[in-house]
């Protein structure tokens, strides 16, 4: 397992290796604890309305420049839903409802993704916070995605609405 903790958090001293459970780990052989990286949560959102899909550019790292879902991480003590109409409302300026959530998205990478589909309450898109475009695509005429798992969520989306 490749881990970026280097150093343990409780002592200060260096970690090394050591199979748990048969899984490779960090362990602090001082302290005696083992370290377990937990998984950061991140809500996606799917607004789905009459124009189409609606997609950002991101104007941060990562994928700079790139077309994606609005989306962003979950605040400690937050619920999911809030974070998934604060995020898509900080880059969109854009009010939705939460229609459904469309499924959990993990197994590759740090982060577990919540994706909820949703429609626009009022209003039309606008810039907001770390993007630098928005705009409305039709389900079939996306541009490439990102990230890891949206080939996945679209897949998932178009048999969402086709049934």
């Amino acid at each position: 397992m490749v881990h970026h903790i280097k150093y343990c958090q409780w002592c200060g001293c260096e970690l090394v290796c050591k199979y748990v459970q048969k899984i490779e780990r960090p362990y602090c052989a001082k302290c005696r604890q083992v370290v377990y990286l937990d998984p950061k949560i991140a809500a996606v959102v799917l607004v789905c309305g009459e124009k189409g899909l609606l997609l950002v550019r991101r104007g941060i790292e990562p994928y700079l420049g790139h077309w994606s879902l609005p989306s962003g991480y979950v605040d400690r003590g937050e619920k999911v839903e809030s974070a998934a109409i604060r995020e898509v409302w900080e880059e969109t300026q854009l009010k939705v409802r939460l229609t459904s959530l469309q499924g959990i998205y993990s197994g590759i990478g740090p982060v577990v993704l919540a994706v909820y589909q949703a429609t626009p309450l009022a209003g039309n898109p606008t810039v907001g916070n770390e993007v630098t475009e928005v705009g409305w695509f039709q389900i079939n005429d996306l541009p490439d995605l990102p990230f890891p798992h949206d080939d996945r969520i679209i897949l998932d989306l178009k048999a969402s609405i086709s049934n």
